[in-house]
């Protein structure tokens, strides 16, 4: 049992191939839809935004974000280091990717390559507790936002709650409170949590805002 539960863990951190790989893509599909939609809609992207998405998973965000900025010059970025969850990502985005609208990378959040204030949102999905070192993720990315720029995190407590009791997770992981506190005392303001339902999913999450002082 033990070598189950820390093979799920090790894949819904970086999915991969196999059987588990494999069962672990198709629930993150499903569980995921929610919080991405939630994201994306709290991200308020413009048509003119340049975007950025943190462990993009499936790429199932991304596609809405590439639908809102289509018709300006606006632009979104993407980065994930499961080379599978980029493999998908790259098949369901192959028109968006082909238009230059949206760009992938294969590689760590803890090592951003995008230039020094250049994004106007950044959002992230069921993703922050899985960063090994969160306190260098989050300093990246206060460096790529722009001035007043937003980054968006969405969760879901219940979740959350659960893979805690089935030894997927621990508390000290996904506190959202402690992530909160983590957020101020990296110069993150306006920092808010809130519950948002997506209707036609009926659907709730949690999405927690914050923004870079100008």
């Amino acid at each position: 049992m033990a070598f189950f539960t820390n093979a799920i863990a090790s894949h819904l951190r970086k999915p991969g191939g196999g059987f588990t790989g494999r069962f672990v893509k198709f629930m993150l599909k499903i569980k995921n839809q929610g919080m991405e939609i939630a994201a994306v809609a709290n991200s308020n992207i413009e048509p003119n935004d340049v975007v950025l998405e943190l462990g993009f998973g499936p790429g199932l965000g991304l596609k809405d974000a590439a639908e809102k900025v289509k018709n300006g010059e606006g632009k979104v970025y993407g980065i994930d280091f499961s080379p599978a969850m980029m493999a998908e990502a790259m098949n369901l985005l192959e028109a968006e990717v082909a238009s230059g609208k949206v760009q992938l990378t294969l590689g760590d959040v803890a090592d951003l390559p995008y230039r020094d204030n250049s994004i106007d949102k950044v959002y992230h999905s069921n993703c922050y507790y899985f960063w090994e070192d969160r306190e260098t993720v989050l300093k990246g990315i206060l460096r790529v936002l722009k001035p007043n720029g937003k980054m968006i995190t969405a969760l879901n407590k219940v979740s959350l709650n659960l893979a805690e009791q089935r030894g997927f997770l621990r508390e000290e992981q996904y506190n959202p409170d402690q992530y909160m506190e983590q957020l101020k005392a990296n110069n993150f303001t306006d920092v808010i949590i809130k519950d948002y339902r997506v209707e036609e999913l009926d659907y709730t999450c949690q999405v927690i805002t914050a923004t870079k002082q100008n």
